[in-house]
């Protein structure tokens, strides 16, 4: 399933900044709204490697009278506007002189904001280019260094050849100045591409950051990472449709606290890569379980629940229970939690009058036999038993009309809990019966573009590349090439189960992508479960033997 480390190309290690053209841009305006004001003045400036490659500069009749404080402000009043183009005649100058550089302006939002809306008047799509918030990169990059970000504060601050003053240019002047001098400062930090300086203003620059080199040799596509400590043991897997921009994303500001330390911690990333995602998201969860790493949530599980109908017996219930076993009672699961599991017990004993008690004698003294809800238990745990086995439609039905009572009685609070535990069984319904149509299906056989990978009992087990119109011998080597599939159990055990909720889950999302090319039994994936309707997920299954698989 892994495969080899590809070479890098140009492409993959971003635009350096050397090779990048910046064009930085401030305006003038008669307010703050791009929708009720105007421009008054465009200031602009072109720079390759820190040299100017050309400038433009012109006052904009914004249409209407200069308000006194913009005079106060600026110096611009109606009379050095009264011979202005209109900024209908300035755009498409501008459009030409901006091309496809990288917009950088101070607090750019205002600035693009107000380009981009005269744009739409004039007809024109807005601005398309990428944009470098000076403000932003000073934000992070001079955290505590400075009383506030304004741009006359930074220039003096950084000691900037030029100062602003209110008008464009002399103001493009000092952001261009600003701008060299937090490429100086986050260099610092490993910061030598566009598509860093970009991401920057989002990071975290607590040490940290300068770790983004660990990616620089990840392949993209699809694939499994780990981060490594010193020694070179995991601390945490992941896997991803694009190995290197995924690793380079948790540099730049993941608020989580545990990725934080996973990332001081780490010193080292290795990838192996993957054909499909659907072999990275199962090579993931192997690594997870073999690995344990100290990093992973799903790592750190603790043993799964289940929810266990008994209809054998003095010990006949409805109960949470740990270990399932081959004793001809009904189990759901595996569960993540205990809560969820008693959340499932609740919603079943909202819709069937179920025993609470595990002995019949128990029930004398019984509070809930006192307010009659510790009914007799034959038929009610036989309806629970069948909701688990597949056929909800009875619980379903009582738990929509005991919804409806309840609101009738205007008794809303208890209605939203019987729904929400409703929605939560229907969820975990549909899953189960995925996972186990998938595995009752035995050997399934998927064409996902030129691979083809054999499910087997849930698990993948194979997978072959295949070159176009030769799917159907790819699938014959690999059902020749392992043995007989293994023997199905009453319940799924919580690894398989996690592999086949994977593959499962993976073909809900993505199956318009893939073919069955075989199944060794019929398979019927599960729709969604609708209130008080039969679904394709329960109706009953054809005749095994089937050469080919059904997907609803």
């Amino acid at each position: 399933m892994a495969g080899v480390l590809a070479q890098r190309t140009f492409e993959d290690l971003g635009t350096p900044l050397a090779a990048v053209t910046f064009c930085v841009v401030d305006l003038e305006t008669t307010g703050g709204s791009p929708a009720t004001c105007g421009i008054t003045e465009i200031g602009a400036l072109k720079v390759r490697r820190g040299e100017v490659t050309g400038t433009f500069h012109t006052l904009v009749d914004p249409g209407t009278p200069v308000p006194a404080f913009v005079r106060l402000l600026t110096g611009i009043d109606d009379a050095m506007l009264s011979d202005a183009p209109g900024v209908e005649a300035v755009l498409p100058s501008f459009l030409e002189f901006a091309g496809g550089a990288v917009l950088v302006a101070h607090n750019a939002r205002f600035d693009v904001g107000f380009l981009d809306a005269a744009l739409r008047r004039a007809g024109y799509p807005a601005l398309a280019n990428r944009v470098v918030d000076t403000a932003a990169l000073a934000r992070k990059v001079l955290a505590g260094e400075v009383p506030d970000h304004r741009l006359a504060t930074l220039a003096r601050h950084l000691r900037c050849a030029h100062q602003p003053c209110h008008r464009a240019f002399q103001d493009v002047l000092a952001t261009t100045d600003v701008l060299h001098a937090l490429i100086e400062r986050v260099a610092g930090f490993g910061v030598t591409t566009l598509e860093d300086l970009v991401a920057v203003s989002a990071a975290r620059l607590d040490g940290t950051f300068a770790k983004i080199s660990l990616a620089d040799d990840l392949p993209r596509g699809p694939g499994v990472y780990r981060f490594v400590d010193a020694r070179g043991a995991t601390l945490y897997v992941g896997k991803a449709a694009d190995v290197r921009a995924r690793v380079r994303s948790y540099f730049y500001g993941d608020a989580r606290r545990r990725m934080r330390d996973l990332l001081r911690e780490a010193q080292g990333v290795r990838a192996e890569t993957h054909a499909t995602t659907l072999e990275a998201e199962v090579a993931e969860a192997r690594a997870i379980a073999r690995e344990t790493p100290p990093y992973n949530r799903s790592g750190k599980r603790a043993p799964a629940w289940y929810v266990k109908v008994s209809l054998r017996g003095r010990g006949a219930k409805v109960a949470p229970t740990r270990t399932p076993k081959d004793d001809r009672a009904v189990y759901l699961g595996p569960l993540p939690s205990l809560r969820v599991a008693r959340a499932l017990v609740d919603c079943l004993r909202d819709a069937l009058p179920l025993h609470r008690c595990a002995a019949p004698e128990r029930c004398r003294g019984c509070a809930f036999a006192e307010l009659g809800t510790c009914a007799e238990r034959g038929e009610p745990l036989r309806a629970a038993a069948a909701a688990l086995a597949g056929d909800p439609r009875p619980v379903v039905a009582a738990l929509h009309e005991r919804m409806a009572r309840l609101a009738r009685d205007e008794r809303f609070e208890e209605a939203a809990e019987v729904r929400d535990r409703a929605a939560l069984l229907a969820r975990t319904l549909v899953r189960a019966a995925e996972v186990r149509a998938l595995v009752d299906a035995g050997d399934v056989v998927l064409a996902l573009g030129r691979r083809v990978v054999l499910v087997r009992a849930g698990s993948v087990a194979a997978a072959l590349d295949c070159a176009p119109g030769d799917e159907r011998a790819a699938c014959d080597a690999l059902l020749a090439g392992t043995g007989p599939a293994p023997r199905a159990h009453a319940h799924v055990d919580a690894a398989r189960h996690r592999e086949a909720a994977i593959v499962a889950s993976w073909v809900r999302r993505e199956g318009a992508g893939a073919r069955v090319l075989y199944a060794q039994r019929a398979w019927v994936m599960p729709s969604a479960l609708a209130p008080c309707a039969p679904t394709r997920a329960f109706r009953p299954a054809p005749r095994p033997g089937f050469p080919a698989a059904a997907r609803g």
